[in-house]
């Protein structure tokens, strides 16, 4: 099962990475992902530099696939991950395609679920794992971890954009509350979910994709809205200190200045 596991894993990976490629080069559904994006102008949407970080979450997932194929082929080391993770990952990266056809489509509800499921998906992954709490060696944790962290951290920011996206759609007013007071209490949130990933499972990878997003829609209001930039800038700062300060309580146990931690 290992070794099937590891393979569905690296093609699934080529996959994705295929149909993203085709959403944008040749175009589905006579567009791309951005035009539709754009065709919903909400507050929550990042500076469009931001998107460019698919570029490394891709080259992490194919380092991960690779990684598998190694483990599970070329290796005696533990590689427990591999099963563990089973066919979480392949449907992942499914839903992953999925999601580009449905969005092109202009499916923007299902959208939505799609990136709901993706994200769930990702969290089972985490949790069969006990990613970032166990000890493992180094090179999962580079490999084997580490792309997990960067995809899913992307994935709880693309979800709710992905939501504000859908409210825009449907022309919402807001209730209550302003498009700005709702872009703040979207910002809020995020911090929080990056805050409690850093501090409950180690994650700080998770929340250097939050400040990346955060810091992009900091870009994108600045000298515009300023309330939206200011707090956008302000919860980039709290992220960032928090990730400092959870490096420093865990330099002891941190596997890359631990000599004892195997390669």
């Amino acid at each position: 099962m290992k070794k099937r596991f590891a393979i569905l894993n690296l093609v699934s990976v080529v996959i994705v990475i295929a149909i993203n490629y085709i959403s944008q080069a040749i175009r589905i559904n006579e567009t791309t992902i951005g035009e539709v994006s754009n065709k919903y102008f909400n507050l929550f949407t990042p500076a469009s530099y931001a998107f460019a970080i698919w570029g490394l979450i891709f080259l992490a997932l194919l380092a991960y696939g690779i990684y598998q194929v190694k483990m599970a082929f070329f290796s005696d080391k533990a590689s427990d991950f591999i099963e563990k993770t089973g066919y979480w990952f392949v449907i992942t990266n499914l839903l992953n395609c999925v999601w580009v056809f449905v969005f092109a489509y202009d499916y923007t509800w299902l959208s939505v679920i799609v990136m709901l499921a993706i994200l769930l998906c990702l969290l089972k992954i985490i949790r069969n794992n006990n990613m970032n709490i166990v000890s493992v060696s180094r090179s999962t944790i580079v490999f084997g971890w580490l792309p997990i962290g960067i995809y899913s951290g992307w994935i709880a920011v693309a979800t709710i954009a992905n939501v504000a996206a859908y409210l825009s759609k449907l022309n919402w007013d807001g209730s209550f509350f302003s498009e700005q007071q709702w872009t703040v209490i979207m910002m809020a949130i995020a911090t929080l979910v990056n805050i409690i990933m850093v501090w409950k499972r180690n994650m700080r990878e998770f929340a250097f994709v939050g400040i990346w997003a955060l810091f992009a829609i900091y870009i994108r209001h600045n000298g515009n809205i300023d309330a939206l930039a200011n707090m956008a800038l302000t919860c980039s700062i709290i992220l960032t200190l928090v990730i400092i300060a959870h490096i420093v309580q865990n330099k002891k146990t941190n596997p890359f200045l631990n000599s004892k931690a195997s390669s």
